[in-house]
């Protein structure tokens, strides 16, 4: 898989092009599986959009998708299981979730083959691609995701971050002892080092994003890596994605459902914001069973 895709949901474009906003999650597919879905109508059978709650229709005028290489250190998981636990136990996948979904691993399309994967709460990577699909069958390149520091590109314009920073998702570069928030660009030779507040060092420079930036050649990087923490909310697994505290001073943890399983999220309210994908926020008090994996790869294409 080199190029995949995902349909986006308006709201979470909107928080692309005016917010910064710079993560994904939830059902993907390989583009070129799909390269023959060219309208709204056609992307809404190959991303399975009419999931309940969606704000798609097969007449929109428009779809936007992402599309953006694959990395290594991406956890996709085979799309298989079933609409509740009778049809998931026939194909002994984990999944339980909302039609159109099927559980097959594939999408519902006659006459075609089109794999179905769900991916994990990821920061966007380098060189993602936000395009919009109209209905008759044209596209318009809406923004780049240049990297960490730059951020969403549109027309070669940065669009300001407000949002929230997070270094519990994406790519880190230890350099000179430090954890740095950073990027690989340039084919895996340099590395975007990338801060929220200024530094000491004066070799970084702002950005129209609001960040300080620093580019150093890939071999001064003593690792590079990306940390993957998971715990546990009244028996729900979730990938750890943010902290903030709140008014009262009280540290707070929102995470990402990755136990997929539709009934048990829905049944303790998370937050659905796309098919498959449910969020919560909750004192980080109240989590138990904390654990951390480090994902890296062997080498690092752009």
């Amino acid at each position: 898989m080199s190029l995949i895709q995902k349909a986006i949901t308006p709201q979470l474009s909107n928080a692309y092009l005016t917010a910064g906003w710079d993560r994904v999650s939830g059902f993907v597919v390989e583009a070129a599986t799909v390269a023959f879905a060219t309208t709204p109508a056609q992307l809404f059978d190959v991303h399975a959009l009419g999931f309940p709650g969606s704000p798609f229709s097969p007449e929109d005028p428009f779809v936007d998708v992402i599309r953006f290489p694959a990395r290594g250190t991406m956890r996709l998981e085979k799309a298989i299981g079933g609409v509740d636990q009778k049809t998931r136990a026939l194909t002994g996948g984990p999944f339980v979730d909302r039609p159109p979904f099927k559980g097959t691993g594939f999408a519902p399309v006659p006459g075609h083959i089109v794999p179905v994967w769900w991916m994990r709460h990821t920061r966007v990577v380098p060189n993602t691609q936000l395009v919009r699909v109209f209905a008759d069958g044209t596209e318009k390149l809406l923004a780049v995701f240049a990297n960490i520091a730059d951020g969403w590109l549109v027309d070669g314009e940065p669009v300001g971050r407000s949002t929230p920073f997070s270094r519990h998702v994406g790519t880190l570069a230890k350099w000179n002892g430090m954890y740095l928030t950073a990027d690989v660009i340039d084919q895996g030779r340099r590395i975007v080092l990338a801060t929220h507040s200024e530094p000491t060092d004066e070799r970084f420079v702002r950005t129209g994003r609001g960040m300080w930036k620093y580019v150093i050649p890939f071999e001064e990087a003593e690792e590079v890596m990306e940390l993957d923490i998971e715990a546990v909310w009244n028996g729900l697994e979730l990938r750890i994605v943010d902290e903030s505290v709140d008014a009262d001073g009280t540290k707070l943890s929102s995470g990402s459902y990755v136990g997929h399983n539709a009934d048990l999220a829905e049944g303790l309210r998370l937050v659905k914001v796309d098919a498959g994908v449910y969020e919560i926020t909750v004192p980080t008090a109240m989590l138990e069973g904390f654990r951390s994996t480090q994902l890296s790869q062997p080498s690092w294409p752009d």
